[in-house]
């Protein structure tokens, strides 16, 4: 039964490490009940005597219950004998799919191997595991056995759920870290002839790329023939274009564009204008001019041979390009799931064909360096045990930025008043800055340390249509507008954090659901559970989100007649594409969390990274949020995933070839 397929699916775009990490999730996937974790005879053991359970310590049968995971309720059914839980097997939730799977499996296996409740909670999936030990506990109750005695069965270390565990060996490329770049770069290594290992710390595969939307940014003629150029396109491009020259690099760059849009001008052209080097600018602009140029020309000049690259490797893209929160432009291209979960199958299918090895529950505790040269890393494996991996052509460094490291948060923030544990991250947990740690004990420079991105869309509500801002309004408790939905992530977050309860609403109508692809069912689900507020009028939705009715039907009233304008309105927003006329309307809410960290290593246009004398480090290749220096002060929202996937292909290659 997939019945919650799609149920979250905008989510994905709302994170757009993008695209989103995390963000808040990546597309989930409901497991329908045909989806059975564990049914075996070995059940029937003494481990529930252990717990002073026994013989006839259960009624028979099967039991459904459900718990609060990440994104809602999952369900489950226990079956049990007289004697033992002899099946658990996962029904509907909507879980971050690859980023919740090692908790489905592994969880409900060692539950019936151990007949315990006291198994450990899977890294990088906690509220998962957690949701699933709930719901077995309510069935275990409701089946008259004792779930506080099974929480005091021990486990046994090991076992057939443990993952595969490193021992000491040789190969010519280690990646540390299994996100997007680390993907990447292991994938480009192998294609280059290389011998790859790749560790990765948590239980599955996938970082923040995973859990964003995957938008992706690029110039891209043929997508983007059909998208008209507006007057108030138009005005954002003469804005930028008008800056004062900042360095030598910039006013290059900015003599490019000049030349590029005076010939677009000249042609009548009515399609979008786009290049590489208006990308680029824009991300430099968006950064508030701090970030390298030449860096980010290296980003955007391959970001479309790159997306070719992942479409030949098994990507798929659609067809669709638009401008994801925070974007600034309509370049965001989008898997068909609009999910980075689509971009992490194919690169972890792609690089295991391709000869790569893969360890998970592997963390990478400190480099090797010998004769001035990194030759390896101290790895922790699966079994707790220190190993050492040494790598004859090089190491590359994707183990993301620090998001959900509050301590160094703190330490090296330098723009939000508060940073702390008030602040929740939409990240990955392992987005806890050790490549910058490791980074650092080497030698290497760290650049742009004290900007850290709150992403506005975190949700409160736990539901969604989508990340998109072309045909949607964000309204405050009082039912008004408060900012451009266009603007900067860091201009919109700073506007939320003024907001009463810092909090507001993406409100939008059923055209918008239907072209996100949110079907009648996922909508009323989320609607059935309070994952997103719904009324067939404005005022019915101001009813269910708790607003004055009045003042969001005229709020309401006032952006569909700036969207007829198509000019830039009193915020300044410059993006429009449709109306919202069409009910039923539908209303999530959000409030800001922690989402990118731009500072790091800092590295140059191969990859390689810097030390503080500004030279290379031979061996060391980073890429990814590890790094810095790219996005400035603000990441442009669907810049993250090309970032981590170009130069992830960059280290992979130049490792390779060193």
């Amino acid at each position: 039964m997939k019945k919650l397929a799609a149920i979250l699916l905008c989510l994905t775009l709302l994170l757009c490490a993008c695209g989103g990490n995390g963000e808040t999730t990546a597309a989930p996937e409901t497991t329908g009940s045909e989806t059975t974790a564990a049914a075996t005879t070995a059940a029937e053991t003494t481990a529930a005597e252990t717990a002073g359970q026994g013989a006839g310590a259960y009624t028979p049968g099967t039991y459904t219950a459900s718990a609060q995971g990440n994104n809602g309720p999952v369900s489950l059914s226990v079956t049990f004998s007289e004697e033992a839980i002899t099946e658990i097997t996962i029904g509907e939730h909507a879980e971050t799919k690859g980023t919740s799977d090692p908790a489905f499996e592994k969880i409900p296996a060692a539950i019936v191997q151990y007949q315990s409740l006291g198994v450990d909670t899977v890294s990088g999936a906690t509220n998962s595991s957690k949701a699933i030990l709930e719901a077995v506990a309510d069935c275990v109750a409701q089946a008259g056995g004792d779930a506080e005695a099974l929480r005091a069965v021990p486990v046994e270390e090991g076992g057939d759920t443990q993952a595969a565990a490193l021992e000491d060996t040789e190969v010519d490329v280690l990646v540390i870290g299994g996100g997007g770049a680390g993907l990447s770069a292991a994938l480009s290594a192998a294609q280059n002839g290389a011998s790859v290992i790749l560790v990765e710390k948590l239980s599955a595969l996938g970082g923040n790329t995973f859990r964003c939307g995957g938008a992706f940014n690029t110039a891209d003629p043929e997508r983007q023939k059909d998208i008209p150029m507006t007057e108030a396109l138009a005005s954002a491009v003469e804005k930028v274009l008008e800056h004062e020259d900042v360095s030598e690099e910039h006013a290059a760059l900015k003599a490019e564009v000049q030349k590029q849009w005076d010939e677009y001008k000249a042609s009548g052209s009515t399609t979008l204008f786009d290049t590489p080097e208006w990308h680029a600018l824009q991300t430099i602009d968006a950064g508030d001019y701090e970030g390298n140029v030449e860096l980010v020309r290296t980003l955007t000049s391959n970001t479309l041979d790159t997306l070719n690259w992942l479409g030949d490797n098994g990507v798929e893209w659609t067809d669709q390009v638009s401008t994801v929160v925070g974007a600034l432009w309509n370049r965001s291209h989008q898997t068909p799931n609009a999910s980075g979960a689509d971009i992490v199958a194919a690169l972890e299918k792609n690089a295991t064909e391709n000869g790569v090895t893969i360890y998970l529950d592997s963390k990478a505790e400190e480099l090797i360096v010998e004769d001035g040269r990194v030759a390896g890393a101290i790895v922790t494996n699966a079994n707790g045990e220190k190993v050492t991996v040494k790598a004859a052509k090089g190491v590359v460094m994707a183990t993301g930025g620090f998001s959900a490291n509050v301590e160094m948060r703190v330490k090296y923030n330098g723009q939000w008043e508060d940073i702390g544990e008030s602040v929740a991250t939409n990240n990955s947990p392992g987005a806890t800055g050790d490549g910058i740690v490791m980074g650092e004990a080497v030698g290497a420079n760290l650049v742009g340390m004290g900007w850290i991105q709150l992403m506005p869309l975190n949700g409160v509500s736990g539901g969604g249509i989508s990340g998109y801002v072309n045909s949607s309004l964000y309204c405050n408790k009082e039912g008004e507008r408060f900012v451009a939905e266009d603007q900067r992530r860091d201009v919109l977050a700073a506007a939320v954090l003024e907001q009463t309860d810092k909090l507001f609403y993406i409100v939008c109508d059923s055209k918008e659901a239907e072209l996100r692809g949110m079907t009648p069912e996922i909508l009323g689900y989320m609607v059935e559970n309070g994952l997103i507020y719904s009324g067939e009028t404005i005022a019915e939705l101001a009813e269910s989100m708790g607003v004055p009715a009045d003042a969001l039907e005229k709020t309401v009233a006032e952006f569909n007649e700036a969207v007829k304008a198509d000019k830039p309105d009193e915020f300044g927003r410059t993006t429009w594409e449709n109306t919202i006329e069409v009910g039923p309307f539908y209303a999530p809410s959000f409030s800001p969390a922690v989402h990118h960290t731009m500072g790091g290593l800092e590295i140059n246009n191969n990859a390689e990274v810097i030390n503080t004398d500004g030279e290379v480090i031979p061996g060391l290749y980073a890429a990814g949020e590890v790094t810095g220096g790219i996005h400035g002060t603000n990441r442009v929202g669907g810049n993250a995933v090309p970032d981590a996937l170009c130069f992830g292909k960059i280290a992979g290659a130049n490792a390779a070839s060193n």
